[in-house]
């Protein structure tokens, strides 16, 4: 039976429905039944847009030049996006210095055409004393003590293209991290605010980024209502781009009237994916060709898509990395693609 037909019918079913139904649940349906019937194709990546997430912290993969320049050279990505996290080993106690060796390194090491965008995240242990806290503010604390510093330190580095200031704030995954009371979105709020004036004055130039939340078209519509409440909020005049992390599918949930599609098309803001990938070595390219290009045809507006990411050393089955540790599968297929493109 055609599409046309399928989809006639279909029609017929929601129409004579219609008087429980309002327009934009009819909408809704149409949107659907369209998707339902012309599923996104597969289509080459467009490398121009894309970048990959690298952390730096497994040397199974080569020392930090030798990441980069699998990155750059082999893959031809440009961008990298990196964690500047606040850790115990950074700064240790309250009247520690700042330990930046590992971050000098990563930044000492860019090659030329690449750009690093900086993700400050993260407290280290003493930051759970509410004694440590500046004014009992852990979120201004957070902002003087960590990332006025490393702005001040960074932000004049020509490699470096933009601040993002934290990262998903409505998932907590450092116990030392809850005081700051993130999941909060008033509380983030705050956090990006002060952050963002402090880059402003210390990284002029440079964009800013808010945190994207957990996977914005999952759980739906958890993570998007916190990206609207930031909107609410006054985020935008904060920020350059809007920051979103996409992982899985769930098309349903981006070409819906309330829906992750419409939400980002009118923020008039540039959107940028910094992390977005999938699980398993052979299953990455289908995944990018078949995601990346129906989220660009429904949000114009995306500029970039940051892979996540370079290598991981868990199990193979459910492995994020274009590298593994695993000899069964060293490199995933979509690490392969780039490869072989740019050869």
């Amino acid at each position: 039976m055609k599409a046309s037909i399928i989809k006639g019918l279909l029609y017929l079913i929601i129409f004579s429905l219609a008087s429980c139904s309002d327009a934009g649940d009819i909408g809704d349906v149409e949107n659907l039944i369209d998707l339902a019937l012309d599923e996104p194709s597969r289509e080459p990546v467009d490398t121009s847009r894309v970048g990959v997430n690298n952390f730096f912290v497994d040397r199974e993969f080569g020392t930090i030049g030798q990441q980069y320049s699998d990155i750059n050279n082999n893959l031809g990505l440009n961008f990298v996006r990196v964690l500047f996290a606040w850790t115990d080993p950074i700064q240790p106690t309250p009247n520690s210095p700042i330990n930046y060796s590992f971050y000098d390194d990563i930044m000492n090491n860019v090659p030329a055409g690449v750009d690093i965008l900086i993700v400050l995240v993260h407290t280290p242990a003493w930051m759970t004393d509410p004694a440590n806290w500046e004014n009992g503010n852990p979120r201004a604390t957070w902002v003087n003590r960590w990332l006025t510093p490393t702005a001040q330190r960074y932000g004049g580095n020509g490699r470096v293209i933009g601040f993002e200031v934290w990262n998903e704030p409505d998932l907590t995954v450092v116990p030392s991290d809850t005081g700051l009371g993130l999941e909060d979105v008033n509380n983030y709020f705050e956090l990006l605010a002060l952050g963002s004036n402090s880059l402003r004055q210390n990284a002029p130039g440079k964009l800013i980024l808010n945190a994207a939340t957990e996977s914005i078209q999952q759980s739906f519509p958890e993570h998007l209502n916190y990206n609207r409440q930031l909107v609410d909020l006054g985020a935008l005049d904060l920020v350059d781009v809007w920051n979103v992390h996409y992982y899985s599918q769930n098309f349903e949930n981006v070409v819906l009237s309330n829906g992750v599609g419409p939400f980002l098309r009118g923020l008039g803001k540039p959107i940028w994916i910094t992390e977005t990938g999938e699980q398993g070595p052979n299953n990455q390219l289908e995944y990018a060709e078949t995601t990346w290009p129906f989220l660009v045809e429904q949000i114009p507006q995306i500029e970039r898509f940051y892979i996540f990411q370079y290598g991981e050393t868990g199990p193979v089955g459910n492995n994020f990395g274009l590298r593994t540790t695993d000899p069964s599968a060293p490199v995933s297929d979509l690490y392969i693609n780039l490869r072989d493109r740019n050869s």
